[in-house]
């Protein structure tokens, strides 16, 4: 696999302002999915077409149009067993993929294991306020004691917003730009 050169939006003024980019889209993504719990895919377009001319305009078109189309490849591979499980939804894996069209290769999984951690957080948080800190309590407490139990999902009771899981992610792709350092964690 070719070694391609990591994204660090803080290294130069360009790669600080389509970092700010990035994050604004991010951002945009979601305020949608905390409103709607859905990610439009025009904003997803959007976001990987960006990807794609940053990657292009900061390495040579051929090698970036490749950095751009592995990184979205491996973005959708990590994520879509999730949505098969209907962990996810699809929007959630076409907005981290698409992310990772600005992202090197070698960046995508330190950003996938800052999307899922930043995901947990996000997911206790959830259950505290969809059943209360009793609940979560005992539901962490019984992961800790088996731990095959962590795949069960805990449905939300009527009328409960499920997790707007597209922050998680978020979270992942702008600090694999902005931290590249997070690279080295896989």
């Amino acid at each position: 696999m070719t070694n391609y050169r990591i994204t660090d939006f803080p290294a130069s003024t360009t790669a600080m302002l389509a970092g700010a980019c990035l994050v604004a889209l991010l951002l945009a993504a979601c305020v949608s999915d905390v409103r709607a719990r859905r990610i439009p895919n025009k904003l997803v377009a959007l976001i990987a077409l960006l990807g794609l001319a940053y990657s292009m305009t900061s390495l040579s078109l051929m090698e970036g149009a490749g950095r751009a189309f592995v990184g979205l490849a491996l973005g959708f591979a990590l994520w879509v067993p999730f949505y098969a499980l209907g962990m996810l939804g699809a929007g959630d894996v076409k907005l981290f993929a698409a992310g990772c069209c600005w992202l090197a290769p070698s960046q995508v999984f330190g950003a996938a294991l800052v999307s899922a951690l930043a995901g947990g957080v996000l997911s206790v948080i959830a259950l505290v306020l969809s059943h209360g800190a009793g609940l979560t309590a005992f539901r962490l407490a019984e992961v800790a004691r088996d731990p095959t139990k962590l795949g069960t999902p805990l449905k939300a009771p009527p009328g409960r917003p499920t997790v707007p899981y597209g922050i998680a992610l978020a979270v992942g792709l702008a600090l694999a730009g902005w931290v590249p350092s997070l690279s080295r964690l896989t």
